[in-house]
Protein backbone atom coordinates (compact mmCIF):
# COMPACT_ATOMS: atom_id res chain seq x y z
CA UNK A 1 0.00 0.00 0.00
CA UNK A 2 2.93 2.12 0.70
CA UNK A 3 4.56 1.99 -2.17
CA UNK A 4 1.45 2.27 -4.55
CA UNK A 5 1.16 5.64 -2.51
CA UNK A 6 4.57 6.65 -2.92
CA UNK A 7 4.15 5.53 -6.58
CA UNK A 8 0.84 7.86 -7.10
CA UNK A 9 2.88 10.79 -5.23
CA UNK A 10 5.57 10.66 -7.48
CA UNK A 11 3.28 10.48 -10.91
CA UNK A 12 1.17 13.54 -9.27
CA UNK A 13 4.48 16.00 -8.90
CA UNK A 14 5.73 15.08 -12.45
CA UNK A 15 1.80 15.93 -13.54
CA UNK A 16 2.56 19.02 -11.56
CA UNK A 17 5.94 20.04 -13.08
CA UNK A 18 4.79 19.24 -16.82
CA UNK A 19 1.70 21.22 -16.61
CA UNK A 20 3.45 23.73 -14.63
CA UNK A 21 5.98 24.26 -17.60
CA UNK A 22 3.25 24.07 -20.35
CA UNK A 23 1.44 27.17 -18.92
CA UNK A 24 5.01 28.66 -18.61
CA UNK A 25 6.10 27.59 -22.24
CA UNK A 26 2.46 28.87 -23.81
CA UNK A 27 3.32 32.43 -21.79
CA UNK A 28 6.83 32.67 -22.83
CA UNK A 29 5.48 32.54 -26.42
CA UNK A 30 2.32 34.49 -26.55
CA UNK A 31 4.60 36.99 -24.70
CA UNK A 32 7.56 36.70 -26.97
CA UNK A 33 5.78 36.81 -30.12
CA UNK A 34 3.54 39.81 -29.01
CA UNK A 35 6.93 41.46 -27.83
CA UNK A 36 8.22 41.11 -31.32
CA UNK A 37 5.54 42.66 -33.03
CA UNK A 38 5.59 45.52 -30.79
CA UNK A 39 9.24 46.22 -31.70
CA UNK A 40 9.03 45.48 -35.25
CA UNK A 41 6.85 48.70 -35.53
CA UNK A 42 9.05 50.90 -33.24
CA UNK A 43 11.30 52.32 -36.11
CA UNK A 44 8.43 52.20 -38.86
CA UNK A 45 6.13 54.01 -36.20
CA UNK A 46 6.81 58.30 -36.50
CA UNK A 47 5.39 61.46 -35.26
CA UNK A 48 3.88 63.88 -37.52
CA UNK A 49 6.73 66.05 -37.77
CA UNK A 50 8.92 63.33 -38.72
CA UNK A 51 6.57 62.78 -41.71
CA UNK A 52 7.18 66.37 -42.42
CA UNK A 53 10.84 66.12 -42.41
CA UNK A 54 11.38 63.03 -45.44
CA UNK A 55 10.55 64.17 -48.55
CA UNK A 56 10.01 60.16 -49.56
CA UNK A 57 6.69 60.82 -47.75
CA UNK A 58 5.39 63.46 -50.57
CA UNK A 59 2.33 61.98 -52.32
CA UNK A 60 1.97 58.61 -50.32
CA UNK A 61 -1.23 57.99 -49.26
CA UNK A 62 -2.40 58.25 -46.34
CA UNK A 63 -4.74 55.08 -44.83
CA UNK A 64 -7.08 55.55 -42.08
CA UNK A 65 -7.77 52.38 -40.85
CA UNK A 66 -11.79 52.11 -39.38
CA UNK A 67 -13.76 51.54 -36.43
CA UNK A 68 -17.23 51.86 -35.15
CA UNK A 69 -19.74 54.00 -35.63
CA UNK A 70 -22.93 55.36 -33.89
CA UNK A 71 -25.94 54.91 -35.65
CA UNK A 72 -24.69 55.30 -39.18
CA UNK A 73 -23.80 59.01 -38.55
CA UNK A 74 -20.86 59.88 -35.78
CA UNK A 75 -17.75 58.15 -35.42
CA UNK A 76 -17.04 56.19 -32.26
CA UNK A 77 -14.58 57.70 -29.52
CA UNK A 78 -11.52 55.39 -30.99
CA UNK A 79 -12.76 56.39 -34.93
CA UNK A 80 -12.45 59.92 -34.07
CA UNK A 81 -8.99 59.79 -32.73
CA UNK A 82 -7.91 58.14 -35.64
CA UNK A 83 -9.33 60.53 -38.01
CA UNK A 84 -7.88 63.54 -35.99
CA UNK A 85 -4.59 62.25 -36.39
CA UNK A 86 -5.15 61.76 -40.07
CA UNK A 87 -6.04 65.65 -39.99
CA UNK A 88 -2.60 66.47 -38.49
CA UNK A 89 -1.00 64.63 -41.19
CA UNK A 90 -3.21 65.83 -44.02
CA UNK A 91 -2.49 69.54 -42.69
CA UNK A 92 1.41 68.35 -42.69
CA UNK A 93 1.13 66.59 -45.97
CA UNK A 94 -1.63 68.51 -47.78
CA UNK A 95 -1.09 66.64 -51.30
CA UNK A 96 -1.23 63.20 -49.77
CA UNK A 97 -4.55 61.20 -50.54
CA UNK A 98 -6.75 59.97 -48.16
CA UNK A 99 -8.08 56.33 -48.15
CA UNK A 100 -11.04 55.99 -45.34
CA UNK A 101 -10.68 52.24 -45.60
CA UNK A 102 -13.53 50.10 -43.21
CA UNK A 103 -17.18 48.06 -43.08
CA UNK A 104 -19.47 48.93 -45.36
CA UNK A 105 -21.24 45.53 -45.98
CA UNK A 106 -24.32 46.68 -45.09
CA UNK A 107 -26.50 49.52 -45.96
CA UNK A 108 -27.72 50.40 -42.91
CA UNK A 109 -24.07 50.29 -41.47
CA UNK A 110 -21.19 52.33 -43.44
CA UNK A 111 -18.00 53.16 -41.39
CA UNK A 112 -16.61 55.08 -44.76
CA UNK A 113 -19.21 57.41 -45.13
CA UNK A 114 -19.26 58.83 -41.75
CA UNK A 115 -15.63 59.22 -42.05
CA UNK A 116 -15.72 60.99 -45.13
CA UNK A 117 -18.30 63.07 -43.77
CA UNK A 118 -15.90 63.92 -40.56
CA UNK A 119 -13.21 64.76 -42.88
CA UNK A 120 -14.97 67.50 -44.86
CA UNK A 121 -16.56 69.22 -42.00
CA UNK A 122 -13.23 69.38 -40.74
CA UNK A 123 -11.93 70.98 -43.96
CA UNK A 124 -10.75 68.44 -45.82
CA UNK A 125 -11.38 68.36 -49.88
CA UNK A 126 -14.16 65.86 -51.10
CA UNK A 127 -11.64 65.28 -53.88
CA UNK A 128 -9.12 64.35 -51.75
CA UNK A 129 -10.60 61.35 -49.67
CA UNK A 130 -11.39 57.52 -50.84
CA UNK A 131 -13.35 55.49 -49.37
CA UNK A 132 -12.47 51.70 -49.51
CA UNK A 133 -15.54 49.93 -49.02
CA UNK A 134 -14.55 46.70 -47.96
CA UNK A 135 -12.11 47.25 -45.03
CA UNK A 136 -13.78 44.63 -42.93
CA UNK A 137 -10.59 43.89 -40.96
CA UNK A 138 -6.90 45.05 -41.17
CA UNK A 139 -6.06 42.71 -43.27
CA UNK A 140 -8.67 43.28 -45.72
CA UNK A 141 -7.67 46.77 -45.83
CA UNK A 142 -3.69 46.43 -46.09
CA UNK A 143 -4.57 43.33 -48.94
CA UNK A 144 -6.85 45.63 -50.44
CA UNK A 145 -4.60 48.19 -50.54
CA UNK A 146 -2.01 46.31 -52.45
CA UNK A 147 -3.81 43.47 -54.55
CA UNK A 148 -6.82 45.71 -55.53
CA UNK A 149 -5.32 49.36 -55.80
CA UNK A 150 -1.84 48.20 -56.70
CA UNK A 151 -0.14 50.46 -54.21
CA UNK A 152 2.78 49.50 -52.52
CA UNK A 153 3.69 52.84 -50.13
CA UNK A 154 1.26 54.06 -47.36
CA UNK A 155 0.94 55.63 -43.94
CA UNK A 156 -1.17 54.18 -41.88
CA UNK A 157 -2.96 55.68 -38.91
CA UNK A 158 -4.80 54.19 -36.24
CA UNK A 159 -3.76 53.96 -32.48
CA UNK A 160 -0.54 52.80 -31.51
CA UNK A 161 -2.27 48.95 -29.96
CA UNK A 162 -3.46 48.22 -33.07
CA UNK A 163 -0.47 50.00 -35.22
CA UNK A 164 2.16 47.90 -34.49
CA UNK A 165 0.20 44.66 -36.12
CA UNK A 166 -0.89 46.61 -39.13
CA UNK A 167 2.80 47.53 -40.01
CA UNK A 168 3.65 43.51 -39.59
CA UNK A 169 0.72 42.98 -42.08
CA UNK A 170 2.03 46.04 -44.66
CA UNK A 171 5.61 44.41 -44.40
CA UNK A 172 4.19 40.50 -44.92
CA UNK A 173 1.92 42.06 -48.36
CA UNK A 174 5.42 43.90 -49.51
CA UNK A 175 4.36 47.42 -48.69
CA UNK A 176 7.06 50.01 -47.68
CA UNK A 177 4.98 51.40 -44.66
CA UNK A 178 5.17 53.89 -41.97
CA UNK A 179 2.64 54.42 -39.23
CA UNK A 180 1.55 57.57 -37.15
CA UNK A 181 -0.22 56.54 -34.00
CA UNK A 182 -3.60 58.63 -32.83
CA UNK A 183 -4.56 58.82 -29.27
CA UNK A 184 -5.91 56.30 -26.88
CA UNK A 185 -9.42 56.43 -25.36
CA UNK A 186 -8.11 55.91 -21.99
CA UNK A 187 -11.66 54.47 -20.80
CA UNK A 188 -11.61 51.15 -22.65
CA UNK A 189 -8.03 50.70 -23.58
CA UNK A 190 -7.66 47.68 -21.54
CA UNK A 191 -10.11 45.57 -22.65
CA UNK A 192 -8.45 46.52 -26.21
CA UNK A 193 -4.99 45.79 -25.40
CA UNK A 194 -6.50 42.29 -24.34
CA UNK A 195 -8.06 41.44 -27.23
CA UNK A 196 -4.70 42.47 -29.02
CA UNK A 197 -2.69 39.53 -27.96
CA UNK A 198 -4.64 37.51 -29.73
CA UNK A 199 -4.94 39.50 -33.00
CA UNK A 200 -1.38 39.75 -32.42
CA UNK A 201 -0.47 36.16 -32.67
CA UNK A 202 -3.55 35.44 -35.40
CA UNK A 203 -1.43 38.35 -37.30
CA UNK A 204 1.92 36.73 -36.95
CA UNK A 205 1.01 33.63 -38.20
CA UNK A 206 -0.32 35.40 -41.12
CA UNK A 207 3.00 37.36 -41.61
CA UNK A 208 5.28 34.18 -41.15
CA UNK A 209 3.62 30.85 -40.60
CA UNK A 210 1.84 30.62 -43.80
CA UNK A 211 -2.20 30.97 -42.15
CA UNK A 212 -4.19 32.97 -44.75
CA UNK A 213 -7.26 34.67 -43.43
CA UNK A 214 -10.62 34.37 -45.91
CA UNK A 215 -10.61 36.07 -48.70
CA UNK A 216 -10.35 39.79 -48.87
CA UNK A 217 -13.23 41.51 -51.57
CA UNK A 218 -11.53 42.02 -54.50
CA UNK A 219 -14.62 44.40 -56.06
CA UNK A 220 -14.47 47.75 -55.50
CA UNK A 221 -11.51 48.96 -57.24
CA UNK A 222 -10.57 52.28 -58.11
CA UNK A 223 -7.54 54.54 -58.94
CA UNK A 224 -6.05 57.64 -56.57
CA UNK A 225 -5.86 59.45 -60.07
CA UNK A 226 -9.37 60.27 -60.30
CA UNK A 227 -11.34 62.06 -58.03
CA UNK A 228 -12.14 60.51 -54.57
CA UNK A 229 -15.82 61.46 -55.08
CA UNK A 230 -16.51 58.52 -57.79
CA UNK A 231 -15.97 56.59 -54.57
CA UNK A 232 -18.82 57.80 -52.41
CA UNK A 233 -21.10 54.67 -53.49
CA UNK A 234 -20.16 50.86 -54.09
CA UNK A 235 -21.90 51.11 -57.37
CA UNK A 236 -19.92 53.48 -58.45
CA UNK A 237 -17.34 51.94 -58.44
CA UNK A 238 -15.59 49.26 -61.07
CA UNK A 239 -16.26 45.53 -60.44
CA UNK A 240 -13.25 44.16 -62.78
Amino acid sequence: MLEVRLAFQTLWRWCVRLVSFSIASVILVVGGINLFVILFAQSRTLTVEELTQSTQQAKVPILILGAGVINNETPSSILAKRLDKALEVHQALPNNPLIASGDHREDNYNEVAVMKHYLIEHGVDSNQIYLDHAGYSTYDSLYRFKKVLNQDKIIIVTQGYHLSRALLLADSLGIDAVGVAADEVPSTRWQREVREIGARLKDFAVAYLGYRPPQPEEAYAFSLQESGDLTNTKESLRND
